[in-house]
């Protein structure tokens, strides 16, 4: 099987970029001076590396008007090692299952409307990225929306 000319691209791009990309955002980034080291210490634990650059880099918004990026995670799921980073308006939590120490490792759970755990074994940016691109992901957008964005919830100063 060969490359798409779209793939080749990316071949060597990380997945913040393609998000960046996928989204056309042009915006200069939304939250740069994010204390990560606070709110690392207050949730108790370090947070993936792609997730913050998330943050920093669009702010408070969601992408497709579905995707709602949560700014800090919650640990209301915690009992049951999840900590949700993102949730959609049919009430999915995209969360990450907090096993072993280095959070740029953890997977990606989403924990459906009726309690259901559907587990991925990918990042955080790789994960919103195959959900807006991909038309065979369980979670897809690309069924609904030929481009794609991010929707800034902040209001102009």
């Amino acid at each position: 099987m060969t490359a798409s000319p779209d793939e080749d691209a990316d071949a060597d791009v990380g997945w913040m970029e393609r998000l960046i990309r996928i989204t056309g955002w042009t915006q200069p980034a939304q939250r740069p001076d994010v204390d990560w080291t606070e709110v690392e210490s207050r949730l108790g634990t370090a947070l993936p590396g792609d997730y913050k650059r998330m943050v920093e880099t669009f702010g408070h918004g969601a992408f497709d008007a579905y995707l709602d990026l949560n700014q800090e995670p919650w640990t209301h799921l915690e009992q049951d090692g999840l900590l949700v980073w993102a949730g959609t308006e049919h009430e999915d939590l995209y969360c990450w299952r907090t096993d072993g120490d280095d959070p740029d490792r953890w997977p990606v759970v989403v924990r459906s409307f009726d309690n259901e755990d559907v587990p991925f074994t990918c990042g955080t940016a790789e994960f919103v990225c195959l959900v807006l691109v991909d038309p065979h992901h369980p979670f897809t957008m690309a069924r609904y929306f030929d481009t794609h964005w991010f929707m800034n919830y902040r209001t102009a100063d």
